[in-house]
């Protein structure tokens, strides 16, 4: 069952990847096809992060991934100015006040973005992707199941255990390196969920899911906050008067990411608990 389990999930994921890719072809700045790609290669890293446990594994992905790898992040600055800007426009309808210099900045970012993430496509091949999981499963063919699967299990606990609340106060990056952890750990459970006990990935797997959400909102309103906080910064050193609405609009994105850290605090705290 595990050999089946770990197959099948690298088959979908690489075919998902290779038709977003071909979309990306075919329609160059795809928002979906961008978003579809950018999961994609983080399951594919989660896969492998785990697959590294497996007894006497030695089989090597990375050229596999190279060109995906790379697309994914040139495609992923697209995707973050796209959302940043969609971010920004909700937060401006509260404080009645459109930020017309930060669009300009998003857009020209995005512009960017598009034309580099349309030049890498163009000119790369994910032929190596198209055949990872057959080589994979070659590969692992004869690893016993009944060692691997406890390997996995208890790599899957520590990873479950390391996932802890930082201070409130921690910087930015050590709740990004949280976020980064939470998500790796809804993926692998996802992947293992038909080889482990029901028990255990019926609780575990909702609750991680919704971790990593409550921090990808919070990570969407920090990173909004510090570029609105850039962007005032860059435009007072210009000498550039902005209205009230400014520091409104800062105050009310560092009130919501309070909150948020919050939630994911106590949402960790409950993950935390929960027995592998």
């Amino acid at each position: 069952m595990l050999h089946a389990a770990l197959y099948h999930y690298l088959r979908r994921e690489c075919d998902n990847v290779i038709a977003a890719y071909t979309t990306l072809q075919q329609v160059p700045g795809d928002a979906d096809a961008v978003h579809v790609l950018r999961v994609g290669v983080k399951k594919l890293r989660a896969f492998f992060a785990l697959a590294k446990q497996l007894p006497g594994y030695s089989f090597g992905a990375g050229k596999h991934l190279r060109a995906v790898r790379l697309i994914q992040a040139v495609g992923g600055a697209a995707r973050d100015t796209h959302l940043q800007e969609k971010h920004l426009r909700s937060y401006e309808l509260k404080v009645k006040w459109r930020f017309a210099f930060a669009h300009l900045l998003l857009r020209n970012k995005q512009t960017t973005a598009n034309t580099l993430l349309q030049a890498t496509v163009k000119h790369s091949s994910l032929k190596q992707l198209g055949t990872l999981p057959e080589k994979f499963k070659e590969a692992i063919a004869d690893i016993d199941a009944v060692a691997a699967t406890i390997a996995l299990e208890k790599y899957l606990q520590q990873q479950h255990q390391r996932i802890t609340p930082p201070a409130s106060r921690a910087h930015h990056d050590v709740w990004h390196s949280v976020r980064k952890d939470t998500k790796s750990l809804y993926y692998q459970l996802t992947i293992m969920e038909q080889v482990l006990p029901s028990h255990q990935t019926e609780v575990l797997i909702p609750h991680t899911k919704k971790a990593g959400e409550l921090l990808g909102q919070w990570h969407d309103t920090s990173e909004l906050l510090l570029f609105t906080k850039a962007t005032i910064a860059q435009l007072k050193k210009e000498k550039i008067v902005l209205p009230v609405n400014a520091s409104q609009l800062v105050q009310l994105l560092q009130v919501d990411m309070k909150e948020q850290l919050a939630l994911c605090s106590k949402q960790l705290k409950e993950l935390l608990v929960i027995s592998f």
